[in-house]
């Protein structure tokens, strides 16, 4: 009889002990995912107003948007770096063509077939091409780059490749800013995105004349294609939370602080 009891006492304190470690796992469980909510709401906001303070210190000082470091910010507990470029300095997509497009591609390494069949289904998926594109063609100019991913043949690599050369916003081409491979994609030589390197580090900026005199008249239509302004329209901001937890976000700022596109990565 005795030994009944004690092993009746034993049952029930196992089950409190149960139940005790169930209740502690659900508040702890409940408060976790309450706290990560919290925390990238309050991300989403305060890197929305970073993006926009970034912008703004570029307007001021355009020297900004060629440092590869990072502007440091610190909110509290939570720290952040912010990188701020010229999102002009890309080849807009509501204005490319699909040579450029393959140019752009072959300039990045992608072999010849490869770069032909991308280029030519990206033109479908903006309803300029004449192949089928499975999915929602013609799509019409895109409004965020992440609907890229949308394009047939499209895999993560090749989408990393692009964003950084292509922009969902109708400009032209920032030559002040603009990458190598942006250069050679529209239409500049080696000799030529040469001389408009060392053009920018000794005044700063390419004049227009300038830039017509190294073309020539038989290539001067290329000019048409770049703005030659200091301070650019649309800005690309990354801002990076690497304290406590670790998320980023990018977005395309106006020069008047108006987001126009925002993913997380």
């Amino acid at each position: 009889m005795r030994g009944s009891i004690i092993i009746y006492v034993l049952w029930m304190i196992t089950l409190l002990s149960g139940l005790v470690f169930f209740t502690l796992y659900q508040i702890r469980y409940s408060y976790t995912r309450s706290s990560h909510f919290v925390d990238n709401w309050t991300f989403l906001y305060e890197a929305r107003a970073l993006a926009v303070t970034a912008v703004n210190l570029a307007l001021k000082d355009p020297s900004i948007l060629r440092l590869n470091s990072p502007l440091p910010y610190y909110i509290s507990n939570r720290k952040y770096r912010v990188y701020v470029s010229a999102e002009e300095a890309k080849i807009s997509l509501p204005l490319i063509n699909a040579d450029i497009l393959k140019n752009l591609l072959l300039n990045l390494g992608m072999s010849e077939n490869k770069a032909k069949e991308i280029s030519e289904n990206v033109m479908s998926f903006l309803g300029r091409g004449t192949s089928y594109q499975e999915g929602p063609s013609p799509h019409g100019d895109i409004s965020s780059i992440t609907e890229l991913f949308y394009v047939k043949g499209m895999d993560r690599e090749t989408y990393k490749e692009l964003q950084k050369y292509l922009t969902p916003v109708a400009t032209l081409t920032n030559i002040n800013y603009a990458p190598e491979p942006v250069l050679l994609a529209l239409g500049l030589t080696d000799s030529e995105v040469k001389s408009v390197k060392e053009q920018i580090k000794m005044s700063g900026y390419i004049n227009p004349e300038w830039f017509q005199n190294l073309l020539g008249p038989s290539r001067s239509y290329i000019a048409l294609r770049f703005l030659y302004v200091p301070n650019p329209m649309y800005y690309h901001v990354k801002v990076v939370k690497y304290e406590p937890f670790y998320d980023e976000m990018d977005f395309i700022v106006t020069s008047y602080g108006e987001v126009l596109d925002a993913w997380q990565n």
